[in-house]
């Protein structure tokens, strides 16, 4: 089972390896989730992925398709959970620019190179908000010739919904927690490329990004 690094506790920040010094742990506002709290969500999502996918006798292996670049460490997880032979790929569609507003339509910048055609398809998502990615996404797979497309999150932020997506075929959505409207970071999810790495999603002190 997948193991986090144990924080070290004479740090100030339980976080912080530095010990002190200043580091990126400093710009976060408040912990919501900590690597503990991660683990044990990704291992109950693979658990349901897997009891789904597998209990249905003529449901062929899914391709988890990961949306780069923010769900590639939940990605990484989430598959080293699932108990199914799975491929896996990636797919890019940027709607960030350089601030915290989703600036257009999303437009697809990286494509899968496995075929998915006939093939049942989990698209992983480090957070859903406003619904524009993933609804782009699974049209997007559609277009490819999935049989069907579930989504699995990490995070889900209805407060910010504008897009009521629809799932395609007997796909499902898998959410792991229901996130504040607040700007967070962490395990893979960035603000300007930083803050992937840390361990832990908190909230960004919003002076790093106003």
């Amino acid at each position: 089972m997948l193991q986090f690094k144990n924080p070290k506790k004479e740090s100030q920040n339980p976080w912080n390896p530095l010990m002190g010094t200043a580091s990126i742990d400093d710009d976060i506002l408040t912990v919501l989730w900590t690597p503990e709290q991660l683990l044990q969500k990704v291992c109950e999502l693979a658990s349901q992925i897997t009891y789904d996918f597998s209990s249905s006798p003529s449901s062929s292996p899914p391709v988890v398709v990961g949306v780069a670049t923010g769900a590639f460490l939940f990605l990484a997880d989430l598959v080293r959970n699932i108990r199914l032979p799975v491929a896996v790929d990636f797919v890019r569609a940027e709607s960030y620019g350089s601030g915290t507003i989703a600036a257009g339509a999303p437009k697809i910048s990286c494509e899968v190179k496995l075929d998915v055609a006939g093939k049942h398809v989990i698209l992983v998502e480090d957070i859903v908000d406003t619904g524009n990615t993933v609804s782009c996404l699974i049209s997007y797979l559609e277009g490819k010739g999935a049989t069907s497309v579930s989504v699995c999150t990490l995070l889900d932020k209805p407060a910010r919904r504008k897009v009521h997506f629809k799932l395609l075929g007997d796909g499902k959505f898998y959410s792991g927690f229901e996130c504040p409207d607040s700007f967070v970071v962490g395990y893979g999810l960035d603000f300007n490329e930083r803050y992937r790495n840390l361990p832990y999603i908190g909230v960004l002190k919003p002076e790093m990004y106003e």
